[in-house]
């Protein structure tokens, strides 16, 4: 029992459960492409909340980072290169950028940095339009189906599999990291510049391995989209899908990896259920409205998020329980 009560061996477990549900159930062919999707945003999530969760560094040009990782692996793939070397350099190439990202954040924080990065992704966006030799510009990049000695993921189900995988081991290897010192570090640059500062933290390390980690996420679900869709264009990769993903971390819940799980799910499950209703399938940008709505909603009663809604409701509890007896009293 004790084993279940560790947190990788619970990822694993309910990564299994879910792996094999493909196999059980009869789903069709779009409702398998959108929880592949799902899988491949909780990764992208996963690590913008190791940015903004856990770090305090906003990002509004994340989306660069996980086209970069698409186009690299596709380009590469394409070019005979198996896929395992290619997911890998997909993800070790916008982590080096990240890096340098990293730096222009040491010397800007809030409101000035998340511009920088905002010109940081539609910088990389346009050259995605111009650089026609690299990405084939407007008339879009073509993926392969991804393959792992000789056996090919060409189905949804064997792709869902793979995806559960990845998304998994990332997972285990964020949540041994934020319990790490380099964790504790992170949260205590994020509360406090200046006193991390004063316990010895350097901010230029923190910040780097903050912006790497999660370039390197981002690319790495970049990558798995390719050869998920396996079709891709530059205005897929712009501003709309960045502040897509900070809706995921800040609706599933800032500093908590089940929360960008979570987020990822609420933001491409529930906009395709809602289509489905008459009166709501004819509103235009659908989607877009939900995200909106939803974003303020949960600042203004779940500030925590999805993830910790049962801890928000027992305190609220506990706060009617305290004033109650206080005017008893």
């Amino acid at each position: 029992m004790n084993i279940l009560k560790n947190k990788p061996i619970q990822y694993i477990l309910l990564g299994l459960i879910i792996a094999i549900t493909p196999f059980i159930f009869n789903f069709q062919r779009g409702t398998l492409t959108m929880f592949n999707t799902v899988i491949i945003y909780s990764i992208v999530a996963i690590g913008f909340n190791i940015l903004l969760g856990y770090a305090g560094q906003i990002s509004l040009g994340h989306a660069a980072f996980m086209g970069l990782g698409a186009y690299i692996s596709g380009y590469l793939t394409n070019m005979g290169i198996p896929f395992i070397l290619s997911i890998l350099i997909a993800g070790v190439i916008p982590m080096i950028i990240g890096l340098i990202l990293g730096l222009v954040a040491l010397r800007l924080e809030g409101h000035y940095l998340a511009i920088a990065t905002l010109g940081f992704g539609v910088t990389i966006q346009q050259i995605f339009k111009e650089w026609t030799s690299f990405t084939n510009g407007y008339s879009g990049m073509r993926g392969q189906p991804a393959s792992i000695f000789g056996f090919s993921f060409r189905s949804r189900e064997s792709f869902f599999v793979l995806a559960i995988v990845i998304l998994v081991l990332l997972s285990i290897f964020a949540y041994n990291l934020l319990k790490s010192k380099t964790g504790r570090a992170l949260i205590a640059m994020r509360d406090s510049e200046h006193a991390a500062q004063a316990m010895g933290i350097s901010l230029l390390k923190y910040k780097l391995i903050a912006f790497s980690i999660s370039a390197f996420y981002a690319g790495i679900a970049g990558s798995l989209y390719i050869h998920l869709i396996r079709f891709i264009e530059p205005n897929q990769w712009g501003v709309e899908l960045s502040l897509n993903l900070l809706a995921m971390v800040v609706i599933g819940g800032l500093a908590s990896i089940e929360g960008s799980i979570i987020g990822a799910f609420f933001l491409t499950v529930i906009p395709d259920i809602l289509k489905e209703i008459p009166m709501l399938g004819e509103i235009r940008n659908l989607s877009t409205i939900l995200t909106g709505v939803s974003l303020i909603l949960v600042i203004m009663f779940l500030p925590l998020g999805i993830a910790r809604i049962n801890i928000q409701i027992k305190e609220k509890l506990n706060n009617k329980n305290t004033k109650k007896t206080a005017l008893n009293q």
